[in-house]
């Protein structure tokens, strides 16, 4: 018991200091633990399968509810993941070209240029990315979709565009992008 009779005790954190470090680890902890539910394997009965091309090869793989496709030119490498989604890549003159399908989502990335990346993620979620020879070799563009909406760059046209309650589609060689959410869409350029 203390002087008070309460059994409780005072102990001095530091003040502002210790406050502030105690806010720190709790988002320190919980990002970790946000982080690793995202990176850890989801259960056993999920299918997954990834993809990868270059140098001219064409792979296609299918498990389950996955699948994948890469497709590549002879300067051109393609990586693509299905995550009980399906995910499709094609690189040409030398892009890099990234899609992913989770839980149900499509991601298109085809590139002939630069480098697109195209991530659905959800049921019914579809995610297409397109760079085409016109834009500059180094030119990145990306699109996110998830849980039913859609997501598209198209840089021959240079058409952004967002379904949905959650999709992001950025170009960034034109600096166009869009953003869907439950509140509404908005458009920047």
């Amino acid at each position: 018991m203390d002087a008070d009779g309460s059994g409780l005790r005072m102990v001095d954190t530091g003040g502002e200091r210790g406050l502030d470090m105690k806010l720190i680890s709790a988002i320190v902890c919980s990002a970790a633990a946000v982080g690793t539910s995202l990176l850890l394997p989801g259960p056993a009965s999920a299918a997954q399968v990834s993809c990868a091309s270059a140098n001219g090869v064409d792979v296609t793989l299918i498990e389950g509810q996955a699948g994948c496709r890469t497709i590549s030119d002879a300067s051109g490498r393609a990586h693509a993941a299905g995550l009980d989604g399906v995910g499709y890549a094609s690189a040409a003159t030398g892009a890099r070209a990234f899609g992913i399908g989770a839980a149900g989502g499509v991601g298109v990335s085809e590139g002939s240029a630069g480098i697109p990346i195209a991530l659905g993620y959800g049921s019914d979620a579809v995610a297409r990315t397109t760079i085409t020879p016109e834009v500059p070799a180094r030119s990145l563009a990306v699109t996110v979709a998830l849980d039913g909406s859609r997501a598209q760059v198209r840089t021959e046209t240079g058409e952004v565009v967002c379904l949905g309650t959650a999709a992001l589609a950025w170009d960034a060689a034109t600096g166009r992008g869009c953003v869907a959410t439950p509140f509404g869409q908005t458009v920047f350029e």
